[in-house]
């Protein structure tokens, strides 16, 4: 006999948050909601049951994200649980330099025409010095690094009891996580509401 624990009101806020995200980028027909009096009869078949999901914050004030999974009967477990890594860029900003010299020779008329400095230059009497060359430097550095991590931790399996505790980093990361559960294929998803 399965026994689930009464939800929190905290737990209530977290579960409505995954929902509302799952409602607006999830695929509605992979997951429906269901109560207690039906998670056996679901848990009979290839089917996984989101029990619970708690939003908790470590304390570098970052938000972790546990999903409970109950893993049902027809669903193949393996040894193992990891979650394939997630790739992304990771841009810590940019960085701009501007080096602008100009020197003008006496009797010169410097005139601007596509960032760089034209000279206009007056008859020279007597020998006078040319005018010198200006420069416009303009790099732009773009400051981005290339980030891989797992897409969520396996906090705690248990392969006889077919429970399943993962942790993430975003909600929109357990959602991704659940089109990919390591469970085989076309397994369904239920929350407890």
């Amino acid at each position: 006999m399965i026994i689930f624990k009464q939800k929190t009101f905290s737990e209530y806020d977290a579960m409505r948050s995954l929902v509302v995200t799952l409602q607006k980028y999830g695929d509605r027909t992979k997951w429906k909601t269901i109560d207690s009096s039906a998670v056996v009869p679901v848990l009979r078949g290839n089917n996984v049951v989101i029990e619970r999901f708690v939003i908790s914050t470590s304390f570098l004030h970052r938000d972790r994200y546990r999903m409970y999974l109950k893993i049902g009967a027809k669903a193949k477990l393996p040894d193992e649980v990891r979650l394939p890594e997630k790739v992304y860029d990771k841009r810590l900003g940019n960085a701009s330099l501007n080096i602008n010299v100009a020197n003008f020779a006496p009797g010169s008329q410097p005139q601007q025409k596509n960032n760089s400095v034209i000279f206009k230059q007056k008859e020279f009497k007597g020998g006078g010095a040319p005018p010198t060359v200006s420069a416009n430097l303009s790099p732009n550095i773009d400051l981005t690094y290339q980030v891989r991590e797992l897409l969520g931790e396996a906090v705690k399996y248990d392969k006889k009891a077919r429970s399943l505790v993962l942790e993430f980093k975003s909600i929109q990361d357990a959602i991704t996580a659940l089109n990919i559960l390591p469970f085989g294929i076309d397994y369904n998803i239920f929350l407890l509401k």
